[in-house]
């Protein structure tokens, strides 16, 4: 059943089996990110052996990081596809490589088997992995803002993050059920391989739906037009829009650390610096994650009302201020309690700031450089300020000797974000202003 836009009298193609085959990418992707990180030391152990075992860990943590390595021209790459041939094609694809990573992984002999064979087989995966989910959010976010009605493209391309959000409560849900119920060899010998099991089986399921898509009504238009279809769109991007992509690296900065700092590095800083247990500190992120899934929904809704600069820019500013006062709280009164409600916090300011970042970036460029210029700089910022994240903090923390000094990265990547927000609130605001009076 069609959605009718009032904005715009063609009717949108968008429905639910088209979101969910759009997001079914950034949920695997998200999926085997957390439950990898989880099991790592089993990995080191199994894939890495080494008489030292930080040496096996940093080997393991290293092949997870292998994967941001290639990510930048990975996107770019997708993004030029997807601007060339289609957002339906490139997703399909993208689908069904991650699916092929995701196996290797599940079925990888170990180095008892095979030898110095298994890690370069692990390498292998990670890197294929990396190169498959670096299509997943320029692609995806192109087609659900140009499928989507008018005055809710913010709504519809908040998807991707909440998918993204909720899919990371799912994993440590499921990590932490197998790592309650299994015993330690149980969970040595296949307990972890399940996990990236389930995740291979989901890849398929996203390639056949992925591939009954209708083709983006934009993208259909460009490419019917002689010279539509862009032979040199980096370049082109970066000659005709070099103010929005430096605006678009902004908002990524602050998106992209964002996440990391209170979804990824929080938790494990908690267990680790502040002696909350493991447990506690996965529960209390499954928590904050779920709750973090509806604040982006509702934060996309609003955006569609307000405009998107406005949300974000109030959301940034606030995270800055607030990011001290809540690191310092829970140094100084570390608890499962009290790292609650720090992470809720959060994760309600982090979630008014996905919700509207997805329709934003997209809204930057036009839909001949829209992947590419997207594509290119999620993940060459993202794998900066997102993927390196943890490390510039731990830095931090070690030169400072300040337990609260993760808040300094935030209050710095959330000004960086503010100030890019101001550009996109003049940017963008004559033009939303007439969406919303259509």
């Amino acid at each position: 059943m069609t959605e009718v836009d009032t904005a715009n009298p063609q009717p949108s193609r968008l429905t639910l089996r088209t979101v969910i085959a759009c997001n079914i990418g950034v949920c695997l992707e998200g999926f085997d990110f957390i439950a990898y990180s989880a099991f790592s030391f089993i990995i080191a152990k199994l894939f890495f052996p080494s008489t030292d075992p930080l040496i096996s860990t940093l080997l393991a943590f290293g092949s997870l990081g292998v994967a941001y390595v290639v990510r930048p021209f990975a996107g770019l790459f997708w993004g030029i596809y997807a601007d060339r041939y289609g957002r339906k094609l490139a997703l399909s694809w993208v689908s069904i490589i991650m699916a092929v990573g995701t196996a290797i992984i599940a079925f990888a002999p170990t180095y008892a088997a095979v030898g110095m064979a298994a890690p370069i087989i692990m390498l292998i995966a990670r890197l294929i992995q990396g190169f498959s989910a670096s299509g997943e959010f320029a692609t995806a976010t192109a087609m659900l803002v140009e499928l989507a009605p008018t005055r809710k493209r913010s709504f519809y391309a908040s998807t991707q993050m909440a998918s993204q959000t909720v899919t990371i409560a799912l994993a440590v849900g499921v990590v932490l059920f197998l790592s309650e119920t299994l015993t330690p060899e149980a969970l040595e010998t296949w307990g972890w391989r399940l996990v990236f099991g389930i995740g291979t089986l989901i890849g398929p399921l996203g390639y056949y739906m992925r591939v009954r898509l209708v083709e983006s009504p934009e993208f259909v238009a460009v490419s019917s037009k002689p010279g539509g279809v862009r032979k040199t769109p980096l370049r082109d991007a970066f000659r005709n829009h070099a103010s929005s992509l430096l605006c678009m690296a902004g908002l990524i900065i602050i998106g992209s650390a964002s996440f990391y700092l209170i979804i990824i590095f929080l938790p494990v800083y908690a267990a680790n610096e502040l002696g909350i247990a493991s447990r506690d500190a996965q529960i209390a992120t499954i928590i904050s994650a779920t709750i973090q899934c509806g604040i982006i929904l509702l934060a996309g809704r609003l955006a569609d009302k307000w405009g998107r600069g406005l949300v974000l820019l109030i959301a940034s500013l606030i995270y800055a201020v607030a990011a001290y006062p809540l690191f310092s709280f829970l140094v100084a009164n570390p608890s499962f309690e009290v790292l609650l409600a720090v992470q809720l916090a959060a994760a309600i300011v982090t979630g008014f700031i996905s919700g509207p970042l997805p329709a934003a970036l997209s809204g930057l460029l036009p839909a001949e450089v829209r992947s590419t210029g997207i594509g290119f700089m999620y993940n060459v910022v993202g794998a900066i300020f997102g993927g390196l994240g943890p490390f510039f903090i731990t830095l931090l923390v070690s030169a400072t000797g300040d337990r609260a000094a993760p808040a300094y990265w935030a209050a710095f990547t959330g000004l960086i974000g503010a100030a890019a927000c101001i550009y996109l609130f003049q940017a963008t605001r004559a033009r939303e202003l007439k969406e919303f009076a259509a």
